[in-house]
């Protein structure tokens, strides 16, 4: 895998009075029910980070734990490679969602956390977000909640989708990429924006590139899904997206 710059460089540090209550993201990324002193509370263990350019790293794997980081900007995915070399990306996240999060009860992270486009994140370290848990146990519940999350996402998208076809493999990503990410333009059209490449796609996906290359084709022939370069428009509603899922 490429060297990339180190995520932890002072560079990256800045001085940001805005607290979670007036984040512009539509859901805060924890402490979604607490009350105002309890909001407080998180607020003051956060370090807001950026901006992270396209490629630079935020956390490298074998980096020590010691934060999860909320997106509050931008987009990530999370790799590493096997022992051979054999690229792996384990995910892609958006604004308001978790990551490091996956390395918790670790000592090292798992993975590469690479910012896709510019990207400004909020670190948590997670030594203070324990202590917030057991003090308050609203945030313990939610933090227990979204591991159980993460855990649910790998267990569809991984280990059920690799028993699919390509098309199917790619239709259960869309849906999964629309929920989390996707908008319905004023002329009812609900499109994707993709922040990571075909490849990345293909890659997280275990599909070799014209493999996904020709799922696509099918599917935009069967007038299931529009592709364009950075940008997919699925055709139809969600319940006939996940009706092609399983025919």
């Amino acid at each position: 895998m490429a060297q990339k710059k180190s995520g932890t460089c002072g560079l990256h540090l800045i001085n940001n009075d805005r607290d979670c209550n007036s984040c512009s993201l539509p859901r805060k990324c924890i402490g979604t029910n607490l009350d105002s002193s309890q909001s407080d509370s998180i607020t003051g263990i956060i370090r807001k980070r950026g901006p992270y350019k396209p490629g630079e790293t935020i956390f490298r794997m074998e980096d020590p734990f010691k934060s999860i980081f909320a997106i509050q900007s931008g987009s990530v995915k999370l790799e590493s490679s096997l022992d051979d070399g054999t690229p792996v990306i384990h995910g892609f996240y958006f604004s308001g969602e978790l990551i490091g999060i996956e390395a918790v009860g670790d000592v090292k992270y798992q993975n590469d956390a690479v910012a896709l486009e510019n990207t400004w994140i909020c670190e948590l370290p997670f030594q203070q977000v324990e202590a917030l848990c057991s003090q308050i146990p609203e945030l313990q519940h939610e933090m227990l909640e979204l591991l159980g999350k993460r855990i649910r996402y790998t267990n569809r998208t991984i280990v059920q989708g690799r028993y699919l076809s390509a098309d199917r493999r790619f239709l259960l990503f869309l849906n999964d990429l629309y929920q989390r990410k996707g908008i319905m333009t004023s002329d009812g059209k609900r499109t994707v924006t993709l922040p990571m490449t075909k490849g990345d796609i293909a890659v997280h996906l275990g599909l070799r590139p014209e493999s996904l290359s020709r799922a696509l084709s099918r599917l935009q022939e069967a007038g299931i899904i529009r592709n364009r370069s950075r940008e997919i428009e699925i055709q139809g509603n969600e319940e006939e997206l996940l009706s092609c899922l399983w025919v």
